[in-house]
């Protein structure tokens, strides 16, 4: 009875949200951890083919939704909080929003992305039979701290559980995590092979993690992707890259609408090809595959959930307004900036560009990692600028000190409308915000364009 007292007050708070156009995602579970701590534990273990957990600075939002595609694709009912919603209580309101009166789910499988610092509180209450852990990267330096503070955060987590992991084996902290696991020699491993060579005009990202996580000596790459992405290992012999069991072979084509690559899985080439672009997309891809072909999917029908699957919300996402395309690329830390820097801007001539910088608490009110984006290399190509967002000022004060002079938005609509003035038919310009700038984006965009429900 208790139960289902429970779940008929944080419905009918999720019913009030949606009237009120805010604060569904997390409120329900927010009201039912304060009056039942268990009901988390409880409604996850209601799904029959358990639970998988998705965590890491960048990409947990388009991952989880590549890995959804690929489940449904082989008939799975999979629940997952797409919203973004990755704190506990977004957990516990998308089971809540799946759940009847009676605490029944029609979901088989559940699939949630979680934050790298709630991972501790949302594990041992689920029993996840997966969790997989894309990368780390610095990343709102005031909430999480240094890299090593995240990873022990995980670590804490995954002790916490007797599941698999699924570990980025080109991020050397990331690997370490499998001796955190109840069954260590159990771990599964993804990566990057080799990819084309780049250009001398790319923007070289900082490096956040380059030490030997078991001895702390800096490690020796012999490849690197991206920041401290690559082929690594320690000069005294105390860690070195384990060998990935799913790996990106090669890349045949890559542009701003996809790529086209080979993934070696347990030593069988399969062709696939990404609607998402970018070296960032290409590890969610191949963790994707890791993933389900760990679950016993045929990696070519993975392959057609990815061709198929578009980009998460606000994560390379295009819009057409007045026949012209906007293109959201949401950004939030040095590594994830310089990656959209670096796959949709260098290299084009005088782009146009909205710099949206917001400082709420979930973008993280610490704006000093723009300081760490290599913005100097966007000047060779002459952009033409606009900032907007609360922290507006800063944006343009550091790209005055990248070489380009910028103007300031009083709001987003009128940055928006400086992208627009003067664009041609068929012509692109770029937004790049902050999560809240995003979503208060998309509701702008939404009065002038067709959208997915923002999530607000």
């Amino acid at each position: 009875m208790r139960e289902r007292a429970v779940l008929a007050i944080t419905k009918l708070a999720a019913a009030m949200c949606r009237l009120l156009g805010s604060g569904g995602q997390s409120l329900p579970g927010t009201i039912a951890d304060r009056l039942d701590p268990q009901l988390l534990g409880r409604l996850s273990a209601k799904l029959p083919n358990g639970i998988i957990l998705v965590t890491g600075t960048n990409g947990k939002t388009s991952t989880t939704k590549l890995i959804a595609a690929a489940l449904r694709s082989n008939g799975e009912q999979v629940l997952t909080n797409s919203t973004g919603a990755n704190l506990r209580s977004g957990v516990t309101s998308a089971l809540i929003g799946a759940a009847d009166l009676d605490g029944r789910i029609g979901a088989t499988i559940g699939l949630f992305e979680v934050d790298e610092a709630c991972l501790r509180l949302v594990a041992p209450e689920v029993r996840p039979r997966q969790i997989v852990v894309l990368n780390l990267f610095r990343d709102q330096l005031d909430r999480y701290g240094e890299v090593d503070t995240t990873a022990a955060l995980l670590v804490e987590g995954i002790a916490a559980t007797d599941a698999r992991v699924c570990l980025n084996a080109d991020d050397a902290l990331v690997a370490s995590l499998a001796d955190s696991a109840a069954d260590p020699g159990m771990a599964t491993y993804f990566g990057i092979e080799r990819l084309p060579s780049r250009p001398e005009t790319a923007p070289k990202a900082v490096t956040d993690s380059d030490r030997c996580p078991k001895c702390g000596t800096r490690l020796r790459f012999s490849r690197t992707f991206y920041s401290h992405l690559g082929h690594y290992a320690c000069p005294r012999g105390d860690f070195s890259r384990p060998t990935p069991g799913v790996a990106v072979t090669s890349v045949e084509h890559t542009d701003p609408e996809g790529t086209d690559f080979t993934v070696t899985a347990d030593g069988v080439p399969v062709k696939m090809r990404s609607g998402l672009s970018g070296t960032y997309n290409l590890y969610n891809a191949v963790a994707a595959v890791s993933v389900t072909t760990g679950l016993g999917l045929d990696p070519v029908v993975t392959g057609r959930a990815l061709e198929t699957t578009e980009a998460a919300f606000g994560r390379v996402e295009k819009v057409d307004v007045q026949g012209r395309t906007l293109w959201l690329l949401l950004i939030k830390n040095p590594t994830g900036f310089t990656q959209v820097l670096d796959t949709f801007l260098i290299g084009r001539r005088r782009p146009r560009v909205m710099m949206a910088v917001n400082d709420l608490a979930a973008d993280g009110r610490d704006v000093s990692w723009l300081w760490d984006v290599p913005l100097e290399a966007l000047a060779s190509t002459r952009p033409e600028v606009v900032t907007a967002g609360s922290r507006a000022q800063d944006m343009a004060l550091r790209m005055h000190y990248a070489g380009t002079e910028v103007s300031v938005a009083a709001s987003f609509d009128d940055g928006i409308a400086s992208l627009l003035t003067g664009l041609p038919p068929g012509g692109d310009a770029y937004i790049l915000p902050t999560y809240t700038a995003m979503l208060q984006i998309r509701k702008v965009l939404g009065r002038l364009a067709p959208l997915q429900d923002a999530h607000a």
